[in-house]
């Protein structure tokens, strides 16, 4: 039976304490069941030795144990406890495991304590703390070993050689039977005289063993004194330390009734306090000072924010590398904030909060926009402008027709003008023309519980602004491919059946598929079954013959999820004929035809059906009221260069208190619009058989 297999990259399941009964011995005669104590309280997650701590070539014991990996959970199942073991990859014995339990040869066994473990006459074992968990590799000369019973010399080497805290009260009772040089392996009933350490399946304190014990213990021992020497002399310096800084403090304060200065605060004083935020990085601590400061304003928070919260986060935007944050960094600085704050005696100022405005929602808001854009693969491909201070739009210039060429002949004669020329260039105009980019405000609201204070906002604002960052670009993408700003009875094409709330995010501006069905009509077609040439008949639609994607660099494809796998079964791409390049990736559809693919959950989003979800029907539009007719998929190609992104308010936090049920609703907001420059910039495929 393998009791050790391969469950991830350098990831073993245990098998290490296997049930059986009176019909399912081991070779000892013995048999573990559910009954079985493991005392998981004391020994939760056993270290994790090589071959109970033999040398795999000489078969005898190591100096000292070899530890190829920790275990890292522990799992009760019917045939057993199993355990997750984590594999040391910086180990040679750990990578003959490793490949071992690949070829499914490696083999494992528990180890108790000695003095500890409890086996009944007829084999049933009644106590095993669990208290080592050894693997190794079956070369067909070490045989699976079963259990063993550790003497507590053995273990705690073992103990201290892995740097792990043996449980206080596992000690024997002086005097009680299971100690001693003669000492018995316990069992339920009678003693007898086959019961000594030689009983088979056991480790012996052999005088072999004995020694390389005394020698690792030894060894441990003078290791030990070595770093309390070390230690001791490091507190013997800091302590001098101190006294001189003291004294020296004591006579400048005995010259003046003022505190001592002229040079620089110590450590504490200037980074005194802020411990409590070091889980927090700069962003996730900006976005708490801004809900407490909201909080705060409204009545909604006793304390608010405190100042060490303003010191946490100037150190934090000193220290850090991030491009994200340049911004907050100048706003910091410009705010008179020093930005090396491991010089600024001016961080004990009382007044840093009073700066924050200035740079602490710059922190955060710019920042997660950065993230938003960033990481998100739609929303990352669009130019992004902002609209200025004091207006709610801002016009997009497009290029119109084309100035006209003409064949021009040779100029030869002059003018009715004296040393003029007669013209002979045929003049023409450029056209040109804008379009408004406004922006709309989007935003989303969690609800904290219980009171909005500082210690109790602190562990939960990471989880927090990583769900908004990533709700918000999910959302973003969504109203970017399905946005319709139509508000009328089966005119949106996200509710074609219906007539939108008006709340919808997808109310929010018009997009990517909205262009070319509805705008564009003429950049839209029926595809039917799905074909290779869908893709290329597709890009035919952006402009004349296709002119406006003959650059594979600003174009690419946009698919739903279940256009995206009835694609991976299109023979020319699952054989690559069509891309030289790989057109599959990972299992995923990355490329085809020289353009990038995106496949996406955010396509047809406004339909989350459980039968028909992400699809739409036959018109390529949603219909939430009859959810069976959405049965299509799409292809979405996009001129990524052709589209503007704008924003007035990058995020806010606001809070609102609801007394009744002790509740703070904490929203978050930005402003954003989207434009197109182009009438070519979209095309699609709709009403695909998946």
């Amino acid at each position: 039976m393998i009791t050790v297999k391969a469950a991830g990259e350098w990831e073993l399941d245990v098998l290490g304490v296997p049930y059986g009964g009176p019909s399912d011995r081991d070779s000892d005669g013995e048999f573990f069941d559910a009954s079985t104590r493991l005392h998981d309280d004391k020994f939760p997650l056993p270290p994790i030795v090589y071959y109970h701590g033999y040398d795999p070539t000489s078969k005898k014991p190591q100096g000292q144990p070899e530890y190829i990996g920790k275990a890292v959970s522990r799992e009760v199942r019917p045939d057993g406890v199993w355990y997750r073991v984590l594999l040391d990859k910086a180990s040679d014995l750990a990578k003959r495991v490793w490949e071992a339990a690949r070829k499914g040869v490696a083999v494992a066994s528990s180890g108790s304590i000695q003095h500890l473990a409890r086996v009944g006459r007829d084999g049933h074992i009644l106590e095993w703390p669990v208290a080592e968990l050894s693997i190794w590799d079956n070369d067909g000369t070490r045989p699976q070993a079963n259990r063993h019973a550790v003497a507590l010399p053995v273990l705690k080497m073992m103990y201290a050689a892995g740097g792990i805290t043996l449980p206080d009260d596992i000690e024997p009772e002086p005097g009680a039977e299971g100690t001693g040089a003669q000492t018995q392996r316990p069992k339920a009933g009678k003693a007898t005289e086959t019961d000594d350490l030689n009983v088979k399946g056991q480790i012996a304190m052999s005088e072999e063993i004995q020694a390389a014990v005394a020698e690792a213990l030894k060894a441990e021992r003078e290791r030990q004194k070595a770093e309390a020497e070390v230690a001791k002399a490091q507190e013997e310096a800091i302590a001098a330390a101190v006294k001189a800084e003291r004294e020296q403090w004591e006579k400048d304060a005995a010259k003046s009734n003022r505190l001592p200065g002229g040079g620089d605060a110590p450590y504490v004083a200037k980074f005194g306090n802020i411990s409590k935020f070091d889980n927090l990085d700069p962003v996730d601590n900006a976005a708490l000072i801004d809900i407490l400061s909201a909080a705060k304003s409204r009545g909604h928070s006793r304390a608010g924010v405190s100042l060490d919260a303003y010191r946490a986060l100037a150190v934090k935007l000193g220290a850090s590398k991030d491009d994200n944050l340049r911004g907050a960094r100048q706003a910091m600085k410009m705010a008179g904030v020093p930005d090396e704050a491991i010089k600024a005696n001016e961080m004990n100022q009382s007044t840093l909060a009073s700066y924050g405005d200035e740079w602490v929602g710059v922190t955060y808001s710019n920042s997660l926009w950065e993230r938003i854009t960033q990481e998100t693969p739609v929303v990352g491909r669009i130019p992004v402008v902002e609209v200025p201070q004091g207006s709610e739009s801002v016009n997009i210039p497009l290029a119109g027709t084309p100035p006209t060429f003409y064949v021009t002949a040779q100029a030869s004669a002059q003018g009715s003008n004296p040393g003029t020329i007669t013209n002979t260039v045929i003049t023409s105009k450029m056209g040109t023309g804008q379009a408004s980019l406004s922006v709309k405000k989007l935003s989303g609201a969690d609800i904290f519980t219980g009171e909005l204070e500082e210690d109790s906002l602190i562990p939960w604002i990471p989880e927090l602004r990583r769900n908004m960052q990533q709700e918000a670009g999910e959302v973003l993408e969504h109203i970017m491919i399905d946005g319709d700003t139509a508000a009328g009875a089966t005119t949106n094409i996200n509710d074609i059946g219906g007539t939108p709330a008006g709340t919808e995010a997808f109310m929010l501006f018009n997009g990517f598929r909205k262009s070319c069905l509805v705008t564009t009509t003429a950049n839209s077609r029926d595809g039917g079954t799905l074909a290779i040439t869908d893709f290329i008949e597709t890009l035919k639609l952006m402009g004349l013959a296709g002119r406006n994607a003959l650059d594979q660099t600003k174009v690419g494809f946009i698919v739903d999820l279940w256009t995206h796998w009835k694609a991976l079964e299109l023979a020319q791409v699952a054989t690559r004929d069509v891309f030289s390049n790989p057109t599959i990736e990972n299992g995923m559809l990355a490329n085809i035809y020289g353009h990038d693919v995106i496949r996406t959950a955010n396509m047809h989003r406004a339909n989350q059906d459980a039968t028909y979800g992400l699809k739409a029907n036959t018109a390529g539009k949603i219909d939430l009221d009859t959810a069976s007719n959405n049965t299509t998929g799409s292809i979405l190609a996009v001129r990524w260069d052709q589209w503007r992104l704008g924003y007035k308010r990058r995020w806010t936090f606001e809070t609102e208190r609801h007394a009744l049920a002790d509740a703070t609703v904490i929203v978050a907001s930005s402003r954003v619009g989207m434009v197109q420059r182009d009438t070519e910039a979209s095309a699609i495929s709709y009403n695909l058989t998946v």
